[in-house]
């Protein structure tokens, strides 16, 4: 019905036209005025125009648009659009320019006194008619402006929407102006007043200042940043030293302090104290910030030298003061992750100035292994294989919940009296039926398992073959499994036993509200106690004898965050909302990609946004093509922990990934959802990290797989990998290192079958949790492939 209607109003206009210009002399002139109309809207040249006294805003058509949707948009009628407008009697065409009128509210005018600066000068506007399921947010979005632009100008609306009421809406592009005119003149007056995507480092980047001094000036700025705050800036721009630092003598380099990190961490990472750190950075006294860009002190700078290095196969570059692994990335056209390949110390520090690194070349296949002359810190005490390990007798405990009384009865069946009476043998022990009971059975002849201990099984005969393992390496061990089944009161008379008291490992419990009584029986008696498959608990944090395998869902959202930054941090970010997810852990993912994102300062050097969050439940796919790129990958994120949600929007980008690049970030639960189509993954070109990854090319795992057949008749799953790398490689560690063997295990390497193991110290007096990850990688080619992490760094 609508576009009926627009055809006639076109179509009537268009005979209208006609009639006037029916002369010869007239048809030329109505052709020079539809010409000179026509340059107009195809070469405009500015966004706000004047014609006999009324005002217009140009309004370029996108794609999609009609005459009827502009008009509800505008609040102005179609006839007045089509007067403004007499080209559009031949369509409307996208790209087109058109001249949309001003209009003022009725009884109300637009003057400077109606609003709380009574000289701020103001903007064009237009009108917009508020629809039902209109929000603040998507006004604002549509038009280009912010939420608190379209409050100034219509304090009404803090009551809340209603349909039908006329908002003034003032031009995006000239608001821009004034904004930065603004601005200017605020940073003139040394302050600054806080808007919605404000950071303290994005504030330090804009006006030069450090957060340090910013924070001095500010120490009501320690709470949060809130929207409105006025913030004053130091007067005086730092001077910021070039100079390079010589290698001869000491000096200090930046490192930018990234959300999460500890004090601790920094000082087991850099080998300096707190007190010294305070010392050099005085604002650390009240806390560490994430943004801020605090001085370490280096006694030296490590030089770094590569014996066995082919020269042809790389580039040496001195680092100019500055310079960062984004730049050089850039520059160089290589992934941070091979610089940190080639320069292992650049695991764990930033750049140097005055330093050579290696720059690979970009037709090597696959980068070299190099050795620096500094890399993590040495294992303390002694490290040497303990050749008395053969002659002594090791005690490892296997805590499972393996349901026995429930697989015992599962496969009893219950004899009837008369099924009594016709089994002769029965027969012979009791003179009538009845006599038997009704606690009579016979087994099941093909045996079944409990659901519940199906996979806990997989797990003990994973430990098993490592337990074989290491007996025919000269290991004498002997292990000790007991049934926890799933129950406290089970937990605490095993802790009791004689038996626990000798032991030399623990491996259990499952579950993290059982752990706690052997946790701290473990921490009371020196035992390693090892947490093999929950990533909850959190006993790491302060039981220096507890070792959690699966790393908790924060480091895989830290870890996967650095990987955006390093791997993907000039391309087009987007952050696909499925719902509200502020409340999630996910939450942070994307704050931290966010700051990992702008901290490159590749943004810097763009003129277009390369970092947005995208509503798919308020805006659907159809208008995703407005900030996509069909030159720059397409990177998504979904910030959601829903299945549901994650398999509707894998479903769209699978759908989008057809025109577009795409890649998606996930996280490693991802693998375990059922709903999706596994060929989805491989369209999107899924990434995620992972503890995981089982490597059917590797002979080390095929091996595995060919003995777990021999002696189980069974395939293995990944309980079974896990079970046997957790055994073997903890029992490894004792039985070379013998019982102390935690300040071992950064030197302690071996084989696994599906894992990445590297334990790290959570706090000063806490204990280890993996930081082994790999990066998996769905190809469109349908394979999978990994490789191992480098975004990890010491102590993270």
């Amino acid at each position: 019905d609508n576009f009926l209607t627009v055809t006639n109003i076109i179509v009537q206009d268009f005979i209208l036209l006609q009639h006037i210009f029916s002369s010869t002399v007239m048809k030329h002139s109505f052709l020079f005025v539809c010409l000179l109309f026509f340059q107009i809207v195809a070469f405009p040249q500015q966004r706000k125009v004047t014609d006999e006294g009324k005002t217009y805003v140009i309004h370029e058509v996108q794609k999609g648009e009609t005459i009827f949707s502009l008009s509800e948009a505008y609040g102005v009628d179609q006839k007045e659009l089509l007067n403004a407008n007499p080209s559009l009697i031949f369509g409307l065409k996208t790209g087109q320019d058109l001249k949309i009128p001003v209009r003022e509210l009725p009884g109300k005018r637009i003057v400077p006194g109606d609003y709380p600066q009574e000289q701020e000068p103001l903007p064009s506007f237009h009108t917009y008619k508020v629809r039902r399921k209109n929000t603040l947010h998507s006004i604002s979005k549509h038009y280009g402006l912010s939420i608190e632009d379209i409050i100034k100008y219509n304090p009404e609306v803090k009551k809340g929407l209603r349909k039908g009421m006329v908002l003034l809406i003032p031009d995006a592009a000239e608001l821009a102006k004034m904004k930065d005119v603004q601005e200017k003149k605020t940073d003139q007056a040394n302050m600054h007043r806080v808007v919605g995507d404000d950071t303290l480092y994005s504030l330090s980047k804009k006006y030069d200042r450090s957060i340090a001094s910013i924070l001095e000036l500010n120490p009501e700025v320690e709470e949060g940043l809130k929207v409105g705050m006025e913030i004053r800036l130091p007067i005086e721009k730092e001077e910021v030293i070039e100079e390079p630092v010589s290698v001869e003598k000491d000096g200090f380099f930046t490192h930018l302090v990234e959300s999460g990190e500890t004090f601790w961490q920094l000082e087991r990472r850099y080998g300096t104290s707190r007190s010294e750190l305070e010392e050099h950075n005085p604002v650390l006294k009240k806390g560490l910030m994430a943004g801020l860009r605090i001085r370490i002190p280096l006694r030296h700078i490590p030089e770094v030298h590569w014996p066995e290095v082919n020269e042809s196969q790389f580039e040496k570059h001195q680092v100019k003061p500055g310079e960062t692994l984004y730049r050089l990335s850039a520059l160089y056209q290589t992934k941070i992750s091979d610089l940190k390949k080639v320069n292992p110390v650049l695991g764990y520090r930033g750049l140097i100035a005055g330093e050579t690194i290696l720059i690979p070349r970009k037709d090597l296949v696959e980068l070299p292994e190099t050795k620096a002359v500094l890399g993590k810190p040495k294992p303390a005490g002694n490290c040497e294989p303990d050749f008395r390990a053969a002659f002594k007798n090791y005690q490892v405990a296997l805590l499972l919940p393996l349901y026995l009384e429930a697989n015992d009865t599962i496969n009893q069946i219950k004899l009837t009296p008369e099924e009594i009476k016709n089994d002769s043998l029965l027969m012979t022990r009791f003179e009538e039926a009845v006599e038997a009971g009704r606690d009579t059975f016979t087994v099941r002849g093909e045996k079944i398992i409990d659901p519940r201990s199906e996979n806990f099984m997989h797990f003990y005969e994973g430990v098993l073959l490592a337990v074989d393992s290491m007996q025919r390496s000269g290991m004498n061990v002997k292990l000790h499994v007991f049934d926890t089944n799933q129950d406290q009161q089970v937990i605490d008379s095993l802790v009791v036993l004689d038996v626990f008291m000798g032991l030399d490992l623990i491996i259990g419990p499952v579950f993290p509200n059982l752990q706690k009584r052997v946790a701290d029986f473990a921490y009371k008696n020196r035992i390693p106690m090892v947490s093999p498959l929950s990533s909850g608990g959190g006993f790491e944090k302060n039981n220096p004898y507890y070792f959690k395998v699966n790393p908790d869902k924060e480091l895989l959202i830290r870890n996967t965050a650095r990987y955006l930054g390093e791997e993907y941090f000039d391309k087009n970010l987007i952050v696909l909302q499925m719902g509200e997810y502020k409340h999630l852990p996910e939450a942070g993912l994307v704050s931290l990609s966010r700051e990992k994102f702008f901290s490159t300062g590749f943004n810097n050097q763009v003129e277009e946004v390369l970092f947005r969050e995208y509503d798919f439940t308020r805006e659907g796919s159809w208008g995703l093509s407005r900030i996509l790129s069909k030159t720059r990958e397409n990177v998504f994120i979904i910030p959601s922990q829903t299945e549901a949600q994650i398999s509707i929007a894998v479903t769209n980008l699978n759908s989008i990934a057809e025109k577009y690049p795409v890649t998606l970030i996930g996280l490693s639960n991802y693998q375990h959802y059922r709903s999706i189509q596994p060929e989805y993954y491989h369209h999107v070109k899924l990434h995620l990290l992972s503890p995981y990854f089982a490597d059917y090319q590797s002979p080390h795992t095929n091996h595995f797989i060919r003995n777990f057949r021999k002696h189980f008749y069974a395939e293995p799953n990944q309980f079974s990998f896990q079970g046997y790398d957790v055994a073997f490689y903890f029992m490894s560690a004792l039985y070379r290192y013998g019982k102390d063997f935690v300040d071992c295990l950064p030197a302690h390497r071996v084989a696994l079958t599906q894992g990445n193991f590297n334990f790290e110290k959570q706090s000063r007096f806490g204990g280890y949790m993996n930081q082994g990850l790999f990066v998996v990688s769905y190809n469109p080619d349908y394979t999978i492939t990994n490789e191992k992490s480098n975004v990890l760094m010491m102590g993270k």
